[in-house]
């Protein structure tokens, strides 16, 4: 798809999530390829920032404020600004005069999903990149960076997060929500666990409780949360090792002491599959780091520490402890 209406798809909220992934691999290629995307963000964010219908000669003047203010382009910049503008024209139904008349925009719910055993990658309108772990989503809506910074997460995502001191970044999490101050951290809600955990890598950020948006602690780097489902006012803040937390974010899922259960549950979710697990042996706790070990290879590890007897078909697989 041509890069300028694939921009354009994006920016009006009408692209699926092969096209936002092909707009990312874009990006990321170089940098001039990130700075051009920036230009053109911030063109429509200008063309589309008020949602009333102003006086034509006050937008006029807004607009021509907002361009001063605005980065020096080239005759060759403005020709792709008039080509993304011509393609975002197409795609809603309206001409570019138009935009002196806006209808009021009417926000759209954007969810990125990871499947299971696969990690996704998505770059946020204002830059902040979250990584999804498998099985997990992430939902925001299209007017994210014009009137809010908020998400809401199932499953685990780590989060890298751009300043902005004018708009706060707002992360629903279950019972609580994230505050966030510019940073990089952890969050795990999956509901199959009991407890939600933050773990803070850099900068700073608030646990607030999402029915009263009350403060209940403030966190530092290598500060871990637990949050009871049942209860988010019992949390508990301790001291971590904030990058082994959030591992799995570089590729490697850290087993530390962990029964057979919780290691089977662990690779459920790491290769996507679903393990059966019976006569688990009793007080055996296992130390492992998986890398790039295939799931097969990883029963052929726990094999050589516990005997074992395994079966796998497709996306099911049988351990039993011998």
């Amino acid at each position: 798809m041509e890069k300028y209406t694939l921009i354009a798809k994006y920016l009006s909220g009408n692209a699926t999530s092969q096209e936002e992934a092909e707009l990312t691999t874009w990006r990321k290629a170089n940098e001039n390829n990130e700075a051009e995307f920036q230009e053109l963000n911030e063109s429509w964010l200008l063309a589309h920032h008020s949602s009333s219908v102003p006086d034509k000669e006050q937008t006029w003047q807004r607009i021509r404020k907002g361009i001063y203010q605005m980065k020096t382009y080239t005759l060759k910049d403005l020709y792709r600004a008039v080509g993304i503008a011509a393609s975002i024209a197409l795609l809603i139904g309206f001409t570019l005069f138009l935009s002196f008349f806006p209808e009021k925009e009417t926000s759209k719910l954007i969810i990125v999903k990871a499947p299971k055993g696969q990690k996704a990658e998505t770059i946020l309108p204002d830059g902040s990149t979250v990584l999804l772990n498998s099985g997990s989503q992430l939902a925001y809506t299209t007017d994210f960076s014009r009137t809010n910074r908020a998400v809401t997460v199932k499953g685990e995502a780590f989060f890298d997060v751009v300043k902005d001191p004018e708009h706060q970044f707002l992360v629903t999490v279950g019972n609580i929500k994230v505050a966030v101050h510019g940073t990089a951290f952890n969050v795990n809600n999956y509901s199959d666990n009991k407890n939600i955990e933050v773990a803070l890598l850099r900068g700073s950020i608030s646990i607030l409780s999402a029915d009263m948006n009350k403060v209940m602690v403030n966190m530092h780097p290598n500060q871990k949360v637990v949050v009871p489902r049942s209860d988010c006012n019992k949390l508990i803040l301790a001291s971590c090792d904030a990058e082994e937390e959030a591992l799995w974010h570089v590729g490697k899922l850290k087993i530390q002491g962990e029964d057979l259960t919780n290691v089977v549950h662990k690779m459920e979710k790491w290769y996507g599959v679903n393990i059966q697990l019976r006569n688990m042996p009793a007080n055996k706790k296992y130390w492992m780091t998986i890398k790039t070990e295939s799931f097969k290879e990883m029963l052929e590890i726990i094999n050589k520490i516990t005997p074992i007897n395994y079966s796998v078909n497709g996306e099911e697989a049988i351990i039993v402890c011998k």
